[in-house]
């Protein structure tokens, strides 16, 4: 059977297609809503050199139906890491990038950091764009928000409270009571400041501030005005680049001779937070191509994708 006979058998379901050469090595792995219709527009309608480059190594096209398109995107995930074919983009490797970690299922839970998210029901926030970003960021929460810092297993074999402790940058929960529900308020504190509600959480402390102010408890007072003022650093050195307030990535794609760059801006909260670049070679495929697998695998697996992007 000739190729575009191939392409006009193949099913009008969702799923994966696979190009493959002579030798029936994978040369390129896409995913569709509708296979037949998508594999039909590369050999229909103007194409660059590249792109024709490309198809003129095509002798098989094999396809696998999936049940949806969120199934194909997983599998052409899966396949591209085990295929790697070579006009896929190679994102660069993300342990480069580090990221906060907080598991709301652990009984206290902590801040940890980790170069790799994984599907385990935590929480991960960032990448953040160095090592020290991320360093300057966890040394304020740490320093405002009481929570254990110890391993958990170091926190099952504690007989006392560690330095932390003494120096009221923790509860203790490894050795004293600990009220469940005020360490689960401090937890979502940490959670919404790192979603980029910041400006919300320090309307919040001084509130309370003033609350315990007002009854004389000039010691927590003055303690919820030194987290107030932390906090407010924090803020202050991120930029206010969007006034509706909302989560989003802002993506640019540029296209220079052999190369195809990607920068791409976290914005939280309205506040610009990191900035992160990719570069990988161009496979000559089409910008709509590029741009739609790019966005598959940057937000495959556990990241979490914001309200806008």
């Amino acid at each position: 059977m000739e190729l575009l006979e191939k392409v006009e058998a193949l099913p009008s379901r969702p799923g994966v297609y696979l190009f493959k050469d002579q030798k029936g090595e994978i040369l390129y792995i896409g995913k569709a809503k509708d296979l037949r219709k998508r594999v039909r527009s590369y050999f229909h309608g103007p194409k660059d050199a590249k792109t024709s480059r490309m198809l003129s190594k095509v002798r098989e096209i094999d396809h696998i139906v999936t049940e949806n398109e969120k199934e194909a995107l997983i599998l052409e995930d899966a396949l591209i890491k085990q295929h790697k074919p070579r006009y896929n983009i190679k994102l660069r490797d993300d342990k480069n990038y580090p990221l906060l970690r907080l598991d709301p299922k652990e009984p206290f839970p902590r801040l940890t950091v980790v170069r790799r998210p994984k599907d385990d029901g935590a929480l991960y926030f960032g990448p953040f764009p160095s090592a020290q970003s991320l360093k300057e960021t966890l040394k304020v929460l740490n320093r405002v928000f009481p929570l254990r810092k110890c391993s958990n297993s170091q926190f099952s074999h504690r007989s006392r409270p560690c330095i932390n402790y003494q120096m009221g940058r923790c509860l203790g929960p490894c050795c004293n009571e600990v009220d469940v529900e005020l360490y689960r308020g401090l937890v979502e504190q940490v959670k919404r400041f790192l979603e980029g509600e910041g400006e919300e959480v320090v309307r919040e402390l001084e509130r309370r501030m003033h609350q315990e102010a007002e009854a004389l408890r000039f010691e927590e007072a003055a303690a919820l005005r030194d987290r107030v003022i932390a906090l407010r650093k924090v803020l202050e050195r991120q930029k206010i680049v969007s006034m509706d307030r909302a989560n989003k990535d802002v993506l640019a794609m540029q296209r220079d001779g052999s190369k195809v760059r990607f920068f791409l801006l976290s914005v939280r909260g309205g506040k610009l937070l990191s900035g992160r670049s990719f570069e990988f070679r161009d496979a000559g495929l089409p910008d709509q191509e590029i741009l739609s697998e790019f966005l598959s695998r940057y937000y495959g697996g556990t990241r979490v994708v914001p309200e806008v992007v």
